[in-house]
């Protein structure tokens, strides 16, 4: 941790630098946090969008466009959100033919950072917003446990295939305690969870400091265990900083649903 990018000063690269992008391993996260998780079991992918991509054409033109990214919630490594923003930065005053040459320099350096097949689709206008779930941030609640308890979350007897949401997620960085904020979907078929008790889970995490991928695995694992849904999936929508959103999911089915871009991004 206290060699990751985060939390320290840093000056914006002035020139093209992979070097910069700093990997995240997977296990060693997941050990950290107790959670031992199966491709076989758990799919997902983790989705990155920066609206601040810029480079210089054949010409030495700038030319902007939003970044769409992604790769498997297995590769072996993630990479750390700061230099994401760092290494971007770190093109914008570099030369690229076409777009199809800076797609392919940005796919090769984060497939080597993350060590795993990397999508990438560059954008002139943003994606369109995806109509959200049923909310469950107005349902009552007596109070917010000071710290993340699965043991709160209860279902009923009867049966449901619902999509939930909320808005009111926060989590803290692991490395600098700042707050990150996002929409929370979760969509799943089973024994019906019951809102409240699912939303004292959720506000719970508002203190509690980890990665935004490491987020949404805690969440789908408590769910998993205390829930036991047939289906489930859970994806964040964070909020961007620095000109980036992260949206990772995981669900427990391979053909599961994208949400690209949610109302409040």
């Amino acid at each position: 941790m206290n060699e990751l990018p985060l939390g320290k000063p840093t000056d914006y690269p002035t020139a093209y630098n992979p070097n910069i992008l700093v990997p995240i391993n997977r296990t060693d996260s997941r050990r950290r946090l107790g959670m031992e998780l199966s491709s076989q079991e758990i799919f997902g992918i983790d989705s990155w969008t920066s609206y601040e991509l810029s480079w210089l054409d054949s010409n030495s033109v700038p030319r902007n466009g939003i970044l769409y990214l992604s790769y498997n919630a297995f590769s072996k490594n993630f990479v750390e959100s700061k230099s994401l923003k760092l290494y971007l930065n770190s093109i914008n005053n570099h030369i690229f033919n076409n777009e199809e040459h800076l797609s392919e320099v940005l796919k090769k350096d984060v497939e080597a950072c993350v060590n795993s097949e990397v999508q990438i689709e560059i954008k002139k206008t943003p994606k369109e917003f995806f109509v959200s779930a049923n909310s469950i941030d107005d349902c009552p609640i007596e109070r917010v446990s000071e710290e993340v308890n699965s043991l709160v979350l209860k279902t009923e007897k009867f049966d449901s295939d619902e999509q939930l949401s909320c808005s009111l997620f926060r989590s803290l960085c692991p490395v600098t305690a700042q707050p990150d904020w996002a929409t929370i979907t979760i969509a799943y078929k089973g024994k019906n969870i019951i809102q409240s008790t699912l939303l004292s889970y959720l506000l719970s995490f508002r203190n509690h400091q980890g990665f935004h991928e490491e987020c949404v695995e805690r969440i789908f694992t408590d769910l998993a265990k205390r829930c036991k849904p047939e289906r489930l999936t859970v994806q964040a929508n964070f909020l961007r900083r620095g000109g980036i959103e992260i949206n990772p999911i995981r669900s427990s089915v391979n053909n599961f649903d994208v949400i690209l871009r949610d109302a409040r991004q």
